[in-house]
């Protein structure tokens, strides 16, 4: 009875050491994952993933990469989610900066709790970019910072330009394409010949402002508020008009001719413009009426005295661009002369900043300014003796819209192509 008693007592106490092991083996833990190597790297994006090496005795709830710019970057910071359960999977990476630094680990999440592979240290493509405005610089590029080249457009092809927005008196001249405009100087009324002699010795030329697009060429002999050069603001209507015998404007036409111009009024709320022009003795005289720039999405429409038509639409949607690469007239030691480089948009701002070390970039948000020549042409010089172009190696540009991109300037071939290249990269 004793020796049964006792089997049954070491029975049990085997079948419960048994179970206790069971339990103990059959406890769940995090699960084992591996970082899978680089491919497809670019400036913006790179491909990566992970094997599940064991999921832990539990279901994977999700797995993906995570990234960041610390060593050892978690899901607390950048993460994608491949939801894959066991074996190898592959993560796409977007919405990275060019140039820059970043760790990335696989991970794998089950009911434990989320467990890393191995840290892969990544560094984006440093984004190269080539312009062409072609020979004597005779096209303007319109570029994104963000999407890169927006329109490649002729210079050729219009002499005066008009600001679309409501709110602006600015008429520009085509100064890339030696379109040159003079304050006539003398007593006038439109039915009667213009009286040139002596032009070029004028003292009433007027330029484009080279730091605001606002001030335009007909609008330099401004005197302020109501007066805006060409005309003057109605208090009562909102538009600017100007009456016959008031200002008269000669320009000298991309073909080297001549001709006289009459702004007469600008319609602000209508966006319309209505002007005349003709030969300096008075032939050929053109009557435009209320020629409208309602739809056009541009900042300015573009007109061709030459042609005698506007150039529809000619210009990219301003909300597209940032910079526009062309031929301007600015100051060189203090002369006015033409020049090929850097305009910033309307609203676009930049700093020029002087340094050895471009991959250390520190600024502070007052060092930005409005002028739109802030980038403008001096990063480059020609080298007389040696016949070529030389870039400034210490000179790198900050431009921010809704972002901050660093541009450092590589290349430039000159009037021959008009080919020039820079870095870019976000900040």
């Amino acid at each position: 009875m004793k020796t049964k008693i006792l089997f049954t007592f070491l029975v049990s106490t085997l079948i419960i050491i048994g179970f206790s092991c069971k339990k103990e083996e059959d406890k769940a833990t995090l699960p084992k994952v591996s970082t899978t190597s680089l491919t497809e790297v670019t400036d913006t994006s790179a491909t990566t993933g992970g094997t599940i090496l064991s999921d832990g005795g539990e279901v994977i709830i999700s797995s993906g990469v995570c990234w960041g710019t610390s060593e050892n970057p978690t899901i607390a910071d950048n993460f994608t989610n491949d939801v894959a359960v066991h074996g190898t999977f592959v993560s796409k990476i977007n919405g990275l900066k060019g140039g820059s630094n970043y760790y990335i680990r696989a991970y794998a999440t089950n009911s434990v709790g989320t467990s890393y592979g191995q840290a892969v240290q990544l560094t984006t493509v440093l984004k190269s970019q080539t312009i062409t405005m072609g020979p004597l610089y005779a096209n303007d590029v319109y570029y994104s910072l963000k999407n890169g080249i927006v329109a490649t457009i002729s210079r050729t092809d219009w002499d005066v330009a008009f600001s679309v927005s409501t709110r602006s008196s600015s008429i520009i001249i085509n100064e890339g394409a030696t379109v040159a405009l003079w304050v006539y100087p003398n007593t006038w009324s439109w039915a009667t010949p213009s009286d040139t002699t002596g032009i070029k010795t004028w003292q009433t030329r007027v330029r484009n402002s080279n730091t605001d697009w606002e001030v335009g060429a007909f609008n330099e002999n401004a005197t302020g508020h109501p007066n805006y050069g060409w005309g003057i603001y109605n208090e009562t209507s909102h538009n600017i008009a100007n009456a016959d015998g008031g200002v008269l404007y000669i320009i000298k036409l991309r073909n080297g001719s001549y001709k006289r111009i009459w702004i007469e009024t600008k319609f602000s709320a209508a966006q319309k413009y209505s002007f005349r022009y003709s030969d300096i003795d008075g032939s050929n005289p053109q009557v435009v009426t209320e020629m409208s720039l309602v739809g056009y999405k541009g900042n300015y429409g573009y007109y061709s005295l030459q042609d005698n038509q506007l150039i529809a639409n000619r210009e990219p949607d301003k909300s597209t661009w940032d910079l526009l690469f062309t031929k301007w007239e600015d100051l060189y030691e203090g002369q006015p002369y033409p020049v090929a480089g850097v305009l910033q948009n309307v609203g676009i701002k930049a700093i020029e900043l002087t340094t050895i070390d471009f991959t250390n970039i520190t600024y502070t948000d007052d060092q930005f300014v409005s002028d739109i020549n802030t980038i403008g042409f001096d990063w480059k010089s020609f080298n007389m003796g040696a016949g070529v172009w030389t870039l400034a190696d210490n000179k790198a540009y900050v431009v921010k819209n809704a972002a901050a991109y660093l541009i450092v300037f590589k290349t430039f071939a000159g009037s021959s192509t008009g080919v020039l290249t820079f870095d870019i990269r976000e900040l």
